[in-house]
């Protein structure tokens, strides 16, 4: 790497930010992470229910539950939409990252 190539490194990159991307990815985990004894992750049971709920619902036409689907699904969509942005933040951080690193450090010759 030249002197120039880590000075523009070295001016427009906060190490600590990469600090940061590893507290969005405990973020994901708890969405994500499996539970004790390899429970699979708390998002895919609901997604179940809500499948089991909506087969009743929009399949079978049994309004007596779509309260209950409506509350699952809306509590799913406002989890998957904070992973979103977890993910959102963490691909910006490496983007940063990545964009300021010369093609000489990937042993590319030019």
């Amino acid at each position: 790497m030249t002197d120039e190539e880590w000075q523009k490194l070295n001016e427009n990159f906060e190490t600590h930010w990469l600090l940061e991307a590893v507290d969005l990815v405990d973020n994901l985990r708890g969405h994500l992470g499996d539970g004790e004894h390899f429970q699979p992750p708390e998002i895919r049971s609901n997604l179940l229910k809500l499948h089991g709920l909506a087969m009743e619902v929009i399949n079978n036409g049994w309004d007596g539950q779509i309260k209950e689907m409506a509350e699952l699904a809306f509590d799913l969509e406002e989890q998957t939409l904070d992973m979103k942005r977890s993910l959102a933040a963490l691909h910006r951080t490496l983007s940063k990252l990545t964009q300021l690193l010369p093609e000489s450090a990937l042993g590319i010759d030019d």
